[in-house]
């Protein structure tokens, strides 16, 4: 590394005024990180990303690009036990949910930073995450978290797509129980109150001081909460109040290239307002991203669901779930399908 950079890395460290943020994903998913970066840089130069890449080669990708607002690791550098004995009886995906509380630990003290803020990697900003970070600052929040903004949320109120932490005695102690629970119990099932590393959420304001969520509908628009709402000149609005759209998370979206074509395919229903507010302006920055970053020209964009059949469900369900209690039965099939225990969580 040129000296150059150690000294911007130094600084960009030290800084106060920076909003730290982590995350980390594999090379498989290094172009939807890379459109993460990207989006926020857009939006603010006063942040780090702190990325920790899940296998060497996403590693290798992102050094050689050399993001000035990017500090990367690798997993393989990383001496745990109790990870090496978590990723034996995980899932990929489950491993990878152990992961984000553990290294969101893991940079908050080794680069001893005064916060730092875990975000999911398939998420684009359209709007400078301070917004968020002033709203927890005048709630005097030790621990900030993300609702789904739905009305029946089997898998956790809460979403593992932008948590906060301050380098205070709660927001340490607050992130080392998630960390270790994670250690303990991380799968894609609900059971006992739990379900991957997301369901702990549930508990932080039972258990710490100063936990604080945001009332910003603008924070994680997503599929399960967009329909909603309504969006308009960068707002979002919902039953007369409006907040600045933050950022919208893209899961569910799968991204395949080939021969220069693009294939961008959703499992949603998406109106014309959705599809050109946060849809396109994606599809156009991973396909930057492709271009620009990673060496493969895109010279043609497909945006198509991911199955013609489920997506004409879920536009049916879309249109009557205004009239009728859709959203429910499908609650009520899911908890049958993820066969949630009602008995109280229990660390035991």
């Amino acid at each position: 590394m040129k000296r150059r950079q150690k000294k911007w890395l130094a600084y960009l460290i030290v800084s106060s005024n920076m909003m730290n943020f982590c995350t980390l994903f594999d090379s498989n998913y290094a172009s939807k990180g890379i459109a993460l970066y990207l989006s926020l840089e857009r939006q603010t130069n006063d942040f780090v990303l702190y990325v920790m890449g899940m296998d060497r080669k996403c590693q290798e990708i992102l050094n050689s690009i050399g993001f000035k607002h990017m500090i990367v690791e690798c997993i393989d550098d990383v001496d745990s036990p109790e990870l090496a004995e978590a990723k034996e009886n995980r899932s990929r995906a489950e491993f990878c949910w152990t992961c984000g509380s553990f290294f969101t630990d893991y940079f908050l003290n080794k680069y001893n930073l005064p916060d730092i803020t875990y975000l999911d990697s398939d998420l684009m900003f359209f709007s400078s995450p301070k917004i968020v970070f002033d709203e927890f600052e005048k709630k005097n929040a030790s621990v900030g978290l993300a609702p789904h903004f739905m009305k029946y949320p089997l898998f956790g109120k809460y979403c593992v797509q932008y948590v906060y932490f301050k380098n205070d005695k709660d927001g340490r102690e607050c992130l080392r129980w998630w960390r270790d629970e994670c250690l303990k119990w991380c799968y894609s099932r609900v059971e006992d109150g739990k379900y991957g590393d997301q369901k702990y959420l549930d508990y932080f304001a039972e258990r710490f001081n100063h936990v604080c969520e945001t009332e910003n509908r603008g924070v994680g628009i997503a599929y399960w909460n967009m329909d909603y709402c309504d969006f308009k000149n960068g707002f979002t609005i919902y039953k007369g109040n409006k907040w600045p759209s933050v950022f919208f998370h893209y899961s569910g979206i799968n991204v395949q290239v080939n021969d220069g074509v693009m294939t961008f395919r959703h499992t949603m229903y998406m109106c014309d307002i959705v599809r050109r507010t946060f849809i396109e302006p994606y599809a156009e920055l991973l396909k930057k991203v492709f271009t620009e970053y990673l060496e493969t020209p895109i010279h043609e964009v497909e945006i198509i669901p991911l199955s013609k059949s489920n997506y004409r469900a879920k536009t049916v369900t879309y249109y009557l779930n205004k009239f009728l209690p859709i959203e429910w039965l499908i609650y009520q099939v899911m908890k049958v399908k993820y066969k949630e225990n009602h008995k109280p969580y229990s660390e035991k």
